[in-house]
């Protein structure tokens, strides 16, 4: 089994299903951090996440746009690695050609930044 297998097999076991229903990996990266003096981590691990093509019955006259940036979310390090979300949301643009973005997803618990399961641990 190569790094790239290994590190796609750990994402999926790491990551709570609420995003994995709602997003795909696409990639995976292990970026070794030696190169800093008084590192807190020994490597970070890069996960890259795009959402999944998935529209309602009533959203069928959308076109797809691309993606948007990625927004970078700092997750709970594993061992002594850090751990990046590098997450992309699909573009859509309606019938008049309007860039739009339609989903939007539980991925917080309500008055929190945690998500859900994070939030109900504490």
């Amino acid at each position: 089994m190569n790094e790239t297998t290994q590190l796609f097999s750990l994402a999926y076991l790491v990551l709570p299903s609420s995003i994995l229903e709602c997003f795909e990996i696409t990639r995976c990266d292990l970026e070794s951090d030696s190169v800093r003096e008084n590192k807190l981590y020994s490597a970070v691990v890069h996960i890259y996440l795009d959402e999944r093509k998935d529209l309602l019955s009533e959203q069928s006259d959308l076109r797809p746009n691309g993606f948007t940036e990625p927004t970078v979310i700092e997750d709970f390090p594993i061992r002594d690695r850090k751990v990046l979300l590098h997450v992309r949301r699909r573009r859509w643009l309606d019938g008049e050609g309007h860039s739009v973005i339609v989903n939007t997803y539980p991925l917080v618990k309500d008055g929190t930044r945690y998500s859900p399961e994070f939030a109900d641990f504490f």
